[in-house]
């Protein structure tokens, strides 16, 4: 009976193969973060390199999808929601900052809201592709995973001659997606082995991602955190999504799932500091606006998305 009951809880939540084991680590990260640390092993799973470690196997599944007889409609649907996620951080960045300048409005400063618009968590991604996906969204996600690292906030605020690119960012994503794809055209086989690896995977890769999170940095971003990661994921209706439903054919969810932040967005505004000191008066609160929208985003987009679905399902645009 008690099976029964935890089966049904997990059918009401949506991607909750990876929403529950994140939201559970994170009350546990926050409130006795030692708690499941006994020794080394236990010490890397709740660890930032642990969760590396499992963003690298995924990565390799993901790559591995990425077969040829997949390429044409993978990176198109790649393609699409990589353009326009680019588009709407310029645009929207651009317009943001004329507006508003660096102090931007309600605290929420220019460094801080381009920061959060051009990032995105591949993981949570890849975790709602098991939930509403098949196997083209799986493989489009190696293309998606570029804009997981802070490359595009440096693009946007290279245009204000403050950011650079590191190659070598670009290099450590790129490497694991390159020995899946080269392995997963290779032998068929190892292919389909990745593809089933991934249901197993996501509730280990919630948990890992959960880790990370301290549910305090809500009260340290403030209100202006909850805000911002409110418009953020607003912002993937502008642009993203039309292009997902109009362009991709597709109901739009991937589009929504986009507008997310990773963790380590949360470093950025220490980084450009370093290109720029003139923005350390941002620096701070920047960071910690930041890791609430890595929170409060990675909560809301799975419901938004869910909600997004059935509002598309019962009125059939």
């Amino acid at each position: 009976m008690e099976d029964f009951m935890l089966a049904r809880f997990f059918k009401k939540v949506p991607a909750a193969t990876i929403v529950v084991p994140m939201i559970f680590a994170a009350i546990i990260h926050t409130f006795a973060p030692n708690l499941f640390v006994v020794g080394p092993m236990t010490a890397a799973m709740n660890s930032k390199e642990g969760l590396n470690v499992i963003i690298d196997i995924t990565l390799v599944a993901v790559g591995s999808q990425l077969t040829f007889k997949r390429l044409r409609l993978a990176l198109h649907r790649g393609l699409v929601l990589f353009l326009s996620k680019w588009l709407t951080a310029v645009v929207l960045g651009y317009i943001f900052f004329k507006l508003f300048g660096r102090e931007g409005f309600l605290g929420i400063s220019a460094l801080a809201f381009i920061a959060a618009i051009s990032n995105h968590n591949n993981s949570l991604f890849i975790g709602l592709i098991g939930e509403y996906g098949d196997e083209y969204d799986m493989a489009s996600a190696a293309i998606t995973a570029v804009i997981s690292v802070p490359i595009f906030t440096f693009l946007t605020l290279s245009m204000l001659g403050v950011a650079d690119i590191t190659p070598n960012s670009i290099l450590d994503l790129a490497l694991p997606i390159i020995i899946g794809i080269f392995f997963g055209n290779l032998d068929k086989s190892f292919c389909d082995f990745l593809a089933g690896t991934q249901t197993y995977m996501m509730p280990f890769l919630g948990y890992a991602i959960g880790s990370g999170i301290n549910l305090s940095a809500i009260f340290k971003g403030g209100a202006a955190g909850v805000v911002l990661a409110v418009l953020t994921i607003a912002s993937a209706f502008i642009i993203t999504l039309p292009a997902d439903i109009f362009i991709n054919k597709r109901p739009g969810w991937a589009a929504i799932s986009i507008y997310t932040a990773a963790g380590n967005s949360v470093i950025v505004p220490f980084l450009v500091c370093d290109f720029d000191p003139s923005w350390q008066a941002y620096e701070n609160l920047a960071a910690a606006q930041l890791g609430t929208v890595v929170i409060v985003s990675s909560l809301l987009v799975p419901f938004v998305a869910s909600l997004w679905l059935k509002i598309r399902k019962s009125r059939k645009f």
